[in-house]
C-alpha cells in the first residue's frame, strides 16, 4: 500500500504552503525520513522528510500553493506499485473553500478496477453528516463553534479536536477586509494618489491577524519603569572578556531574557494563557526573542531559558539570529512560546507599549540604554539607565502582580547575582 506525503501542519495560524521544489524525481528512490521535496511557510521554508522507504510519486507540481493536510505525493512500497499509481494518474485531495459548496467530484472510471490499490480517499461530507472525532464535536459545543464552518485536517478529512479549538481562536477576527483589521481608507481623488500598492501576504498577513487577534480578544495593560544598566553593561563586558576565544560573544537580550525566566519562575501566573473559561500555567518557560532583518518579524523560542546559563542563551540567540536571516529555521523554534522579550534599543526608543505575541499573555518591551542625571545617595550623578515596558493581560493578573513581575526582572537587570 502506498504511503501519502502530506503538508504538515507547522503552526496555529498556518492553512496552506507552497511547494517549492521536489528534491527527489519521480520513479526515484528515496529512504525513509531522507529528504523528498521543500515548501514554504509565510514564516520558514522548512524540508519534508519520506515518511517510509521507496519510489516516490509526486502528484503536485513545485510552485503550488498547497492546503495543509494535502497529499502532495506517494511512495510506492515497490515498482508494480508504482506503476499502478502512475496509472491511476490519483488526483490531488483538495481542501473545500469556505466560500460555497464543493465542486461536484468527476467520476471518470480508474484503469485497472480490478487491482485497485487501497488507497485512502477524503471522506466527504453530506448534508446529513459531519464527519468529525468524539472529541472534536464535544469540544464544538464547550467553544460554541460550528463544525458545518471546518475543515477537517485529520485522517480522511476527519474533523478533530485541533481544528475546533483553532476556529474557536480565530473566529474573532473580522470576516471583513479578509481579517486583516484594516478599515476602508478614502479612494483615490486629485488630492491623494497612490505611490505604491504593496499587498498584505506572507509574513505581514500572519502579524496582521496575530495583533488584531491579540488586541480584540486579550484585556491589556502596559507599565512602564527604568532599571539601571552599570552592573548589566559591567555583567557583559565580564562574560566576554572571560569568554574562550571563538564563542559566542554575550548580548544585552541574553542577560535579559534569563531575567525574564528567572522572574517567570517567581511569578508563574505571567507565564499563562486563557482557554475558554480556564486560566492554564505553563510548566515549561519557553521565551521567544522579536527579531526582524527586513524581510518580517519572526519570534524564534529560547527553550526552557530558566535551565540556561547566559552564555548558553547568548549562544543559542546567535545560532537563531543567523538561520533566521537565511529563513531555515524549524517550525518548531517558532511555535509553542510562553513570554515574549521584544528590544527596540538599537533604534533608539526608549519606552514603548508592545502587543502581545498572542495566545501569549505578557510581552516585555526593552528600550535602549541611555546616559541620564540620577539622584544616588543624596548627589546627582550621570547613570545609564534601561527603559522596560510590560504589556500583559489583565484578565489573568493584576496591575500589582504584574508590577511585582516587572520588578522582579528589574532587580536581576540591577543586580545578575540573583540570577546564579
Amino acid at each position: 500500500m502506498p504511503t501519502e506525503i502530506k503538508i504538515p501542519k507547522l503552526g496555529l495560524t498556518m492553512t496552506e504552503a507552497t511547494l517549492v521544489e521536489w528534491s527527489i524525481g519521480a520513479g526515484e528512490s528515496a529512504t525513509a525520513d531522507q529528504v523528498v521535496c521543500v515548501i514554504e511557510t509565510d514564516k520558514v521554508a522548512v524540508e519534508i522528510q519520506a515518511p517510509a522507504a521507496g519510489l516516490v510519486h509526486p502528484v503536485a507540481n513545485a510552485g503550488k500553493r498547497v492546503a495543509v493536510g494535502e497529499v502532495i505525493g506517494y511512495i510506492a512500497e515497490d515498482r508494480k506499485e508504482l506503476r499502478a499509481l502512475q496509472a491511476r494518474q490519483m488526483a490531488v485531495p483538495t481542501t473545500v473553500k469556505k466560500e460555497g459548496p464543493a465542486p461536484p467530484e468527476k467520476k471518470t472510471p480508474a484503469p485497472d478496477a480490478g487491482k485497485a490499490l487501497p488507497v485512502d480517499k477524503p471522506l466527504r461530507r453530506t448534508d446529513w453528516r459531519i464527519v468529525a472525532s468524539p472529541a472534536a464535536r464535544k469540544r464544538s459545543r464547550e467553544l460554541d463553534v460550528d463544525l458545518e464552518k471546518i475543515t477537517g485536517t485529520g485522517p480522511r478529512g476527519r474533523i478533530v479536536m485541533a481544528d475546533v479549538e483553532k476556529a474557536a481562536a480565530v473566529r474573532q477576527l473580522p470576516k471583513s477586509d479578509e481579517g486583516y483589521g484594516f478599515g476602508l481608507v478614502a479612494e483615490e481623488t486629485e488630492l491623494l494618489s497612490v505611490a505604491e500598492r504593496i499587498p498584505i501576504r506572507g509574513i505581514r498577513k500572519i502579524i496582521a491577524g496575530n495583533m488584531k487577534l491579540s488586541q480584540s480578544s486579550q484585556a491589556q495593560l502596559t507599565l512602564h519603569t527604568e532599571a539601571a544598566a552599570l552592573a548589566l553593561r559591567d555583567t557583559r563586558r565580564l562574560l566576554n572578556a572571560r569568554a574562550d576565544k571563538g564563542r559566542h560573544r554575550v548580548s544585552y537580550n541574553a542577560i535579559i531574557v534569563k531575567a525574564a525566566a528567572c522572574a517567570l519562575r517567581l511569578h508563574p501566573m505571567l507565564n499563562a494563557v486563557v482557554d475558554g473559561r480556564t486560566i492554564k500555567i505553563w510548566k515549561q518557560i519557553h521565551i521567544g526573542v522579536a527579531m526582524d532583518f527586513g524581510k518580517g518579524l519572526l519570534v524564534p523560542k529560547v527553550r526552557n531559558a530558566d535551565t540556561l546559563s547566559i552564555p548558553a542563551i547568548a549562544a543559542l540567540l546567535m545560532d537563531l539570529a543567523r538561520r533566521a536571516k537565511k529563513r531555515r529555521l524549524l517550525p518548531g523554534e517558532l511555535d509553542g512560546g510562553t513570554f515574549t522579550v521584544t528590544n527596540l534599543g538599537a533604534w533608539d526608543i526608549d519606552h514603548f507599549t508592545p502587543i502581545s505575541n498572542f495566545p501569549e499573555s505578557a510581552i516585555l518591551g526593552v528600550g535602549r540604554i541611555v546616559e541620564k542625571p540620577w539622584v544616588r545617595e543624596g548627589a546627582v550623578v550621570a547613570e545609564p539607565r534601561l527603559a522596560l515596558s510590560l504589556t500583559f493581560d489583565h484578565r489573568i493578573v493584576d496591575g500589582t502582580q504584574a508590577a511585582r513581575f516587572l520588578k522582579a526582572i528589574k532587580d536581576r537587570i540591577e543586580e545578575p547575582r540573583l540570577m546564579l
